[in-house]
């Protein structure tokens, strides 16, 4: 096995910077691209739809941002986010 020397180590923790660097450059341009509604009944024979909707947003990425109560149920509203340049 090799051992890395002074240098090399050196070379690592300079990429390291770089990529901290660059990571929190990233969150910064953080920006909200998409926004959803989706309406979840508290009927029985509805609320199956709604919950589906939201299942369906978050697996391609969307996150809860908040949900509002009604008479019927619930608005849940819905945020997908982009990095860089929206």
């Amino acid at each position: 096995m090799e051992v890395m020397d002074k240098k090399e180590w050196k070379i690592i923790d300079d990429l390291k910077g770089k990529v901290q660097q660059i990571s929190e450059q990233q969150n910064m341009q953080k920006k909200l691209a998409h926004v959803k509604y989706v309406a979840v009944e508290f009927a029985y024979d509805h609320f199956k739809n709604g919950e589906n909707k939201v299942n369906d947003a978050i697996g391609h990425g969307y996150e809860v941002l908040e949900s509002w109560k009604t008479d019927s149920g619930i608005v849940v509203v819905l945020g997908r986010y982009r990095f860089g340049a929206v």
